[in-house]
């Protein structure tokens, strides 16, 4: 296949599905994966609370947990909520939440979800994470790799 190559480029972008390098794709042209097919644009899910707000990777690999949070709540609330709490997926074009098998339960919109597996997420939703810190969903927002 042949790219334009340009100052748009990026050497080290990968596709997340395929692992194929994609940095001669222009970065304006980086919607779908030329191997494999895949979306070649990142989500991430913006959580606030407290005037804070934080961006997580919709990614079903990588678990999120009180690492996550520590600009929100002190020791004291984050030692409820797990290192690996919970996940962000994405089901059929909707992004998804799953408790990982925390030690305190995560809560959506008053829901207990630990056990039940994926829950679809969206704006004005709210997380309660260790029945300690309650989170809002602020959106669901896309990057191009």
């Amino acid at each position: 296949m042949n790219f334009r190559i340009g100052k748009e480029n990026d050497p080290k972008a990968k596709c997340p599905s395929c692992n194929a390098n994609v940095s001669e794709v222009p970065r304006g042209d980086r919607f779908f994966c030329p191997f494999c097919g895949e979306s070649l644009k990142k989500k991430y899910v913006t959580l606030s609370a407290n005037r804070n707000r934080i961006r997580i990777t919709v990614d079903p690999i990588s678990p999120s947990g009180r690492e996550d949070f520590t600009s929100f709540f002190p020791d004291s609330v984050l030692s409820y909520i797990s290192r690996r709490h919970f996940k962000f997926t994405e089901e059929n074009g909707e992004v998804c939440i799953e408790d990982i098998g925390s030690a305190n339960g995560t809560l959506l919109n008053g829901r207990e979800i630990r056990g039940g597996g994926a829950f679809v997420i969206k704006k004005g939703d709210n997380i309660d994470l260790g029945g300690r810190l309650r989170v809002t969903v602020e959106g669901i927002d896309f990057e191009s790799i």
